[in-house]
């Protein structure tokens, strides 16, 4: 009987752990009707016809009101490891300086360009503490921080 419970329990034990192990599918952004984006038409669609058709844009340019994006993004992440992107897709809307559409760009995940980021480190005045110098580096200073000689009501 014992040994039908400690098999009962490892096995649930296992179950629950590989469980845990799973693949899950994320899918996130604007999801573009097709039917809707091929509708648009440079040079007759403006900005507000592109905003009733699509709805407001993922993101607009940073110093004009020219270009308009809608993101797209599908990924999958097994367990704790790091995600994998599967697909992308963005819509680039651009408009003239009427507010009219010139073009309408599609991009995917063929599209992407990989960027490697410096990891250098920005110098900083001071000095490196450790963490036992962080951890106890300030006992003995409680209270230190006013001024001891200000009399209540000055």
């Amino acid at each position: 009987m014992r040994n039908v419970t400690k098999y009962i329990i490892l096995l649930t034990m296992t179950v629950t752990v590989l469980g845990g192990c799973t693949s899950r599918k994320f899918t996130r952004g604007y999801m573009a009707d097709e039917k809707v984006v091929s509708t648009i038409r440079p040079q007759v669609d403006n900005q507000e016809s592109v905003q009733e058709m699509l709805g407001s844009p993922s993101s607009k340019a940073l110093f004009d009101n020219e270009n308009w994006y809608y993101f797209s993004k599908k990924s999958k992440q097994f367990a704790f490891l790091k995600e994998d992107i599967t697909a992308i897709d963005i819509i680039a809307v651009r408009f003239d300086s009427d507010g009219y559409v010139t073009a309408v760009n599609r991009y995917n995940i063929d599209n992407h360009n990989d960027i490697d980021p410096v990891g250098d480190k920005t110098p900083t005045h001071g000095r490196e503490l450790s963490f036992i110098q962080e951890l106890f580096g300030n006992i003995g200073r409680v209270g230190a921080g006013g001024p001891s000689n200000v009399q209540p009501g000055n």
